[in-house]
């Protein structure tokens, strides 16, 4: 039985164990590689358990200007559990209750709220959001994205998970 190459031509016995090594070499390294690349890319396509929190009881939320809230999440998808802590900006418009990130989208610095200029601002590189979040100046690039929330009885309750604004 004789070995040929891709062009037709016959292999001689150092030229087929060079092939064959090359291609073993290749098969290990795929081996290899696909679950170590599946390994490294798993946190960023895994999805945490959608988790419910109290932010706030009905009665603490002002029409005029945001209140920042802190809450906490559990995380038990680390190798050791641990609490998230988020800041998240209350606020009433009409009818609806808004709740969003305290997060800036430009470089995820903290935002606070400046009463004396009804405005968020970013102290990082100067993100400007209005009283609901909506963006009005400076780097970012988008609003602050709302948290689904919920209301039960008397409470306001927050998800893990965003809405991004249009």
């Amino acid at each position: 039985m004789a070995t040929h190459d891709a062009e037709g031509r016959k292999l001689n016995r150092r030229e087929f164990f060079q092939w064959a090594v090359w291609a073993a070499g290749g098969i290990f390294g795929l081996i290899v590689a696909i679950p170590l690349v599946g390994y490294i890319l798993a946190p960023f396509f895994r999805t945490p358990p959608e988790e419910w929190v109290r932010v706030c009881s009905l009665d603490e939320i002002n029409s005029l200007t945001p209140t920042e809230f802190r809450i906490a999440f559990k995380r038990e998808d680390a190798p050791q559990s641990y609490e998230d802590v988020r800041g998240v900006f209350v606020i009433r418009k009409g009818r609806e209750i808004l709740a969003f990130t305290n997060v800036c989208t430009h470089m995820g610095c903290s935002t606070r709220w400046l009463d004396w200029r009804q405005q968020i601002l970013c102290p990082c590189h100067g993100g400007l959001y209005d009283r609901w979040g909506q963006l009005m100046g400076g780097p970012p690039a988008h609003s602050l994205p709302f948290y689904v929330s919920k209301i039960e009885g008397n409470d306001l309750y927050v998800a893990n998970r965003y809405v991004f604004r249009v």
